[in-house]
């Protein structure tokens, strides 16, 4: 019976251990979520909001400093455009000038105008059919990057020419583009 006694005063002690860890991990779990810890939590988030909005802050203040450079930097491009009363025939000059010597045929222009609100310009969009080999459209449309006048290609549609038709190697391109005046 000794026996008995002995294996039953083990389970009580091992029962009274097990009871004891788990009052001080429930003492434990009870602090850890205490409201004093999730305050500074929060706190700890907030101040790592508040140092992201400081630093947004800086860098808008960077950026409202540069604006009146950029803004003279406008006024200073602007002014380098041609003034729109000639712009339109210098622009047709300098294309068909282009074409010629690059053995290409520009047809089919069609040539709209737009104010740009709260500028002092004149937007002219320009849609034109650019036929020729390979090279020569390759030269036109590196000599439109490299003018003095400012050239925006929106799109480039290609079609190839058909050697059943007489017209290999032949390409035409639609050209859309943008370019900008002065109002005068």
């Amino acid at each position: 019976m000794g026996d008995f006694q002995t294996k039953k005063r083990l389970i009580i002690g091992a029962l009274a251990i097990l009871l004891l860890a788990d009052a001080g991990l429930m003492y434990f779990n009870a602090k850890l979520t205490s409201p004093e810890n999730d305050h500074q939590r929060v706190l700890a988030g907030q101040t790592r909001q508040l140092a992201l909005v400081k630093a947004d802050v800086e860098r808008a203040s960077k950026i409202r400093q540069t604006i009146p450079d950029i803004l003279k930097k406008f006024d200073d491009f602007e002014g380098t455009l041609l003034p729109a009363s000639k712009g339109q025939s210098v622009i047709a000059q300098e294309l068909d000038e282009y074409a010629r010597d690059t053995h290409l045929i520009v047809e089919a222009e069609q040539i709209s105008h737009k104010d740009v609100p709260g500028r002092n310009l004149t937007e002219l969009h320009l849609e034109a059919d650019v036929t020729g080999d390979y090279n020569g459209i390759v030269e036109f449309l590196n000599r439109l990057q490299r003018s003095k006048n400012v050239y925006i290609v929106d799109s480039l549609a290609v079609e190839s020419g058909d050697a059943s038709h007489g017209t290999a190697g032949v390409l035409r391109v639609a050209l859309h583009m943008r370019t900008y005046f002065r109002k005068t």
